[in-house]
């Protein structure tokens, strides 16, 4: 970040003389036009606000655009995104209400210059507050309103503003009525785990109070709460009970409820269980969207080599395909995008599953119930009577539905389903377990397709880095290729990843398709991992291979290459 001293505030015609400059400067740049221009300034006058709020609700350029180009003409420095570690010292100058008012975040302090985050030019009034609350002089940088939100949650803790309110700003309210504010609060969590693309939202009690942590692809993390709400903790318990409607004085046994509300145009589910721990009871939520919207074969991330194997399969008029892996892989997803490929007024598509997770048109889904008898034995059978040419198998939990999967497929069905095995040479192995002949699964069985899902490196904080002798050497050692040229990169963490590291997931795969020579070798009862080798030997990629390939190209990081396939390499392959 720059140290450069700075202009940094601007009086009413300063400013109104910093919003001409700038709407000059998206005309040279060829951003609007002059007769767009007019209409943004005269929309701005009407409304009383400034240009460059008029121009970002449009979507006319990027914020992060924008606040370089007020850089350049105010002087005032862009944070950087590596810039993100601030010291509690500083964080304590400014106290969480002139953060929420003032919509500000300390970053450091400079011979007793307070450097203060801004997402927008300030005022010469707001400038001469903020000094006479604060005591210091101040110099402004700039970030995005996005990256603004997310230091304020980090370091003052998530809900801020909704705390703030609950407790009146000065203490004084009793603590019953600020419970009474605690339904905002939930929601203002709800809102954010949402925002981060949590599946998961954990409230766990503790010795002084509670944790909070969501789980964002796949992964735990801790989330900071406001100071002061710990002893909130079993109002806040209690008041996800009741959104629940769940019986808020049981507290020895388990309960499971559900809630659901809108966001953003979008019908939320949440499912809420709670379980009587010793330390008080713990809470999870799952959040479920309605409107989640399935992805094609195309943005799987498939390799192209891997692409002409799985169109291959689905190509067959026959057979099984399993999807393998463990829970929170991605099979799903997979499975989904292969029946939307071969969705078309030509087949009839039936699924059988265990809840049904996405609604795709023009395919008959259904829904297993147990509890009147219909399993996914029971209801295979009825599907096999409804002429299908492609039946979905949720899941292949017992004997009975393995064998009449495969005798679906064994006359003339293409049968998909899942298994929980760990690679693609395991479910080949546990269907023979279940009881079916081999050289059944040998002749039924088109191919398997094994996956997990990676998370991908922040596209704004990740960095060049230079893996150590050591651990070249052990990649080597375990067959990897391009080692040297690797460009192996890393991220520290910033607002726009929420100071994870990474933003999103991807899949990789490990696809095994049925030759003759591995049908021979199913169909002599050998075992997983002489399976496998042979399938590697005829071109197949592992998960291992194909997670390198992700860190070769700097999508993902060594350690979550690791993290996720390492279990697998250590089996030999």
């Amino acid at each position: 970040m720059s140290k450069r001293s700075t202009s940094s505030s601007a009086g009413p015609s300063a400013r109104s003389d910093l919003q001409e400059r700038l709407g000059e400067a998206l005309v040279r740049r060829g951003t609007i036009s002059e007769a767009r221009l007019k209409e943004y300034r005269d929309r701005a006058a009407w409304l009383k606000q400034p240009l460059d709020r008029q121009i970002l609700r449009d979507g006319v350029l990027a914020e992060s655009e924008l606040l370089e180009i007020l850089s350049e003409l105010t002087g005032i420095p862009v944070l950087a995104s590596a810039d993100h570690e601030i010291p509690p010292e500083i964080v304590d100058q400014v106290p969480p209400k002139a953060v929420v008012n003032f919509r500000v975040m300390p970053v450091s302090l400079e011979r007793g210059v307070l450097v203060l985050a801004t997402d927008r030019v300030r005022s010469a009034a707001e400038e001469e507050h903020l000094r006479v609350l604060l005591g210091y002089s101040l110099r402004w940088v700039f970030c995005t309103s996005e990256e603004l939100s997310e230091f304020i949650k980090h370091y003052y803790g998530v809900g801020i503003a909704t705390y703030l309110r609950m407790e009146g700003g000065s203490g004084r309210r009793s603590r019953s009525d600020a419970e009474g504010d605690m339904p905002a609060l939930v929601r203002e969590i709800l809102h954010d785990a949402i925002r981060c693309g949590a599946t998961d939202l954990h409230l766990e009690p503790e010795e002084d109070g509670f944790r909070l942590r969501y789980r964002i692809d796949g992964v735990l993390y801790t989330v900071p709460t406001p100071r002061g709400l710990n002893k909130h903790a079993r109002a806040l318990m209690s008041s996800v009970k009741v959104m629940a409607q769940l019986n808020i004085a049981e507290k020895r046994l388990p309960q499971d409820g559900r809630f659901s509300f809108d966001l953003d145009d979008q019908n939320i589910d949440v499912r809420v269980s709670v379980l009587p721990a010793t330390e008080g009871e713990t809470v999870n939520l799952r959040i479920l969207n309605r409107q989640s919207r399935f992805i094609n074969l195309d943005e799987l991330g498939l390799s192209e080599r891997q692409r002409s194997w799985v169109d291959d399969m689905l190509a067959q008029p026959h057979g099984v395909i399993l999807f393998t892996g463990p829970t929170g892989s991605g099979k799903t997803t997979s499975l989904y995008a292969a029946l939307d490929h071969l969705n078309n007024n030509e087949r009839k598509i039936i699924t059988l599953e265990d809840p049904v997770e996405y609604r795709i048109p023009g395919i008959s889904q259904l829904q297993v119930n147990g509890g009147i008898g219909f399993t996914f034995a029971s209801g295979l059978r009825s599907i096999l009577r409804h002429d299908p040419d492609v039946v979905l198998i949720g899941e292949i939990r017992d004997t009975e539905t393995a064998e009449i999967a495969v005798s679906a497929a064994l006359t003339g069905h293409l049968v998909f389903s899942t298994l929980h095995t760990n690679d693609t040479g395991g479910a080949v192995t546990r269907m023979i377990e279940m009881g079916i002949e081999p050289y059944l699964v040998a002749s039924g069985l088109q191919g398997v397709i094994a996956q997990r899902l990676v998370r991908s490196l922040c596209p704004r904080c990740a960095v060049e880095c230079e893996l150590p002798a050591g651990v070249k050497q052990d990649l080597r050692e375990s067959g990897l290729e391009g080692i040297d040229d690797a460009n192996c990169r890393q991220a520290p963490g910033c607002p726009y990843c929420r100071f994870t590291g990474y933003r999103g997931r991807r899949a990789v795969f490990e696809i095994m398709v049925l030759t003759d020579d591995l049908r021979s070798l199913i169909s002599r009862r050998l075992s997983s991992g002489e399976i496998m080798e042979r399938a590697i030997e005829q071109g197949m990629i592992t998960l291992w291979n194909s997670a390198w390939e992700l860190v070769r190209r700097g999508e993902t990081s060594l350690d979550e290459m690791l993290r996720v396939t390492k279990p697998l390499h250590k089996k030999g392959y």
